[in-house]
């Protein structure tokens, strides 16, 4: 609706310019930044105390942006003879996505001969028999096989979500939930941070997102409430650590 893109606060009403993408907008900043309101729980009052720390932080630690050379990865793509560009639906990529990781994961464990390990299509790795010691020891992976399968893992629960919000047997409002949920609940639904134990912070931001945003939707008389899918503020959290992660992979 044009109208409302017009009256809409700043980052949002512009279409060309100094636009922002969606990922760049703290769009709770602004809650946290005040005095948490009185009468919540201790753990409100703690999560607000560490998101202001880290806003601190981040704020002391910033530098201004270096002068860079404009770079379009696709451009680059398109001069060369291996690449075509095509569209696709974001779920059909998702799919492909969790396809294709699923292959790869599987030429590595084939690559060494271990078919006495299976990997289903949820990433969960397990043995088919009891193993022998040599059998055991020969099956360890490193870090960063174990990273990728728990990243691919993550993807699938997203990816699963909106599939079954296409195939109707959810709505709007239960898939916004979900996905709220699995991004609040990362360390519980994947086993991430055994392999890259840094990503607590990440788990306890989200945490503390997480009860920042029930207290203030779950007031008056929604009470405890059905849940709310607000997945944004810990959607932001989990991109940027993707953009991290995925270069060290």
């Amino acid at each position: 609706n044009g109208i409302s893109l017009i009256w809409a606060a700043r980052p949002f009403n512009f279409r060309s310019g100094r636009t922002r993408r969606c990922i760049d907008i703290p769009l709770v900043k602004s809650w946290y930044r005040e005095h948490c309101p009185t009468g919540m729980p201790v753990k409100v009052r703690v999560s607000y105390q560490k998101l202001l720390k880290y806003y601190v932080l981040n704020a002391l630690h910033h530098r201004p942006p270096k002068a860079l050379k404009k770079r379009n990865l696709f451009n680059s793509f398109k001069s060369t003879k291996f690449f075509q560009p095509t569209t696709l639906d974001w779920v059909e990529a998702g799919l492909q996505v969790c396809r294709q990781g699923y292959n790869m994961l599987n030429l590595l464990i084939h690559r060494k001969s271990l078919n006495y390990l299976h990997l289903d299509y949820n990433f969960n790795l397990k043995p088919i028999k009891t193993l022998t010691t040599k059998e055991r020891k020969k099956s360890r992976f490193g870090n960063a096989f174990h990273l990728c399968r728990e990243v691919l893992r993550l993807t699938k629960l997203v990816v699963d979500s909106h599939v079954q919000y296409r195939i109707g047997n959810i709505d709007a409002f239960q898939l916004a939930d979900g996905l709220h949920y699995i991004f609040s609940h990362i360390g519980q639904l994947t086993g991430m941070y055994r392999y890259k134990y840094k990503l607590m912070k990440q788990v306890r931001m989200c945490k503390d997102l997480k009860h920042l945003i029930y207290y203030r939707f779950n007031t008056g008389p929604v009470g405890k409430g059905p849940g709310m899918g607000f997945w944004g503020p810990s959607w932001r959290v989990w991109v940027f650590f993707m953009r991290g992660i995925v270069p060290l992979l």
